[in-house]
């Protein structure tokens, strides 16, 4: 029996245009061949329209298919749709790059398709793993003070043996770290500090950085943040909720794409050179996952006062 189950607005409006898009290639088949091979990528000094019929009629179904499992939330048959589908533009591809004189760019729009649909069969296969039942106990985070109860945000922060940090710089906030225990290498700009107890370091606003715990045995950090930011802070309390139930690595990284795109959003972590091409994908992911109502889980969970 095939059952129904939501698809996310966004993804839903994409499947529809493809649906559409499908139907128009296909009547363009039909009803005007010559114009439907150029689009192709192809062009014949004596075109076959009997191949023409044949192809708009399965364009037209392919496309009627998507708009109906879309329009009726048929989430995991549109999935299988789409992951079976996408063999089609892929050869598309394939037949228009091997044969001569043919439209490389036509070429390059059916590699394009096969990624989108790609694309999409990601999303719609996301499942998300369920959170164990709400604790107030976050031993290895505290919030000691709060954006609603003054200027600044201040955490105390336990760093285990081998968590690090990439390179990374924030925007709307410094931050300073204070050792209270223990000892942690920070990249601060062109410096790398060994920083142990009772030392300071205070990252600027904009100023690239890093941490990163090499030395075998715990480090407790104070973390300052100013001005304050409410996001920040619940963004700690869910990084380190998340690893206490063994949904992170353990170099602290969590396991679930959108709960790391969550956490990377909350955070305000801008990326440092190559990966910085990755930001529009995990902003992408963070307006998914909030949309699912991941965070508000996330929140009720870890984020608590």
């Amino acid at each position: 029996m095939i059952t129904t189950q939501r698809i996310p607005s966004p993804l839903r409006l994409i499947s529809l245009l493809l649906g559409l898009s499908m139907l128009f290639i296909g009547g363009r088949f039909l009803l005007a061949p010559e114009a439907g091979e150029v689009g192709f990528g192809l062009q014949y000094q004596q075109p076959n329209y009997a191949f023409h019929a044949i192809k708009g009629i399965r364009d037209i179904f392919s496309g009627l298919m998507i708009l109906l499992l879309a329009w009726y939330h048929y989430r995991q048959p549109l999935l299988l749709a789409f992951l079976a589908g996408s063999l089609i533009p892929l050869t598309d591809m394939l037949i228009v790059w091997v044969t001569p004189g043919s439209n490389l760019w036509a070429m390059l729009i059916h590699g394009g398709t096969a990624l989108t649909l790609w694309i999409l069969c990601y999303f719609l296969a996301q499942t998300i793993p369920p959170l164990k039942p709400n604790s107030s106990e976050h031993a290895s985070v505290k919030r000691l003070s709060s954006l609603s109860e003054g200027s600044n945000s201040i955490l105390e922060l336990l760093i285990l043996p081998g968590e690090h940090t990439p390179w990374h710089y924030h925007e709307l906030f410094s931050e300073t770290f204070q050792i209270l225990k223990g000892e942690l290498t920070v990249g601060r700009g062109k410096q790398t500090l060994l920083l142990r107890e009772g030392q300071t370091a205070t990252i600027e606003l904009g100023q690239k950085h890093f941490f990163s715990n090499t030395s075998g045995k715990e480090c407790l950090i104070q973390v300052t943040v100013s001005p304050g930011n409410q996001n920040f802070e619940e963004s700690l309390l869910i990084y380190k909720g998340l690893a206490k139930d063994g949904f992170a690595s353990t170099s602290g990284t969590p396991k679930k794409l959108l709960d790391l795109a969550l956490f990377i959003h909350l955070n305000d972590s801008h990326m440092i050179g190559f990966s910085k091409l990755a930001e529009p994908f995990f902003r992408l992911l963070a307006s998914y996952a909030t949309q699912q109502g991941r965070l508000a889980k996330l929140k009720a969970n870890y984020a608590i006062s």
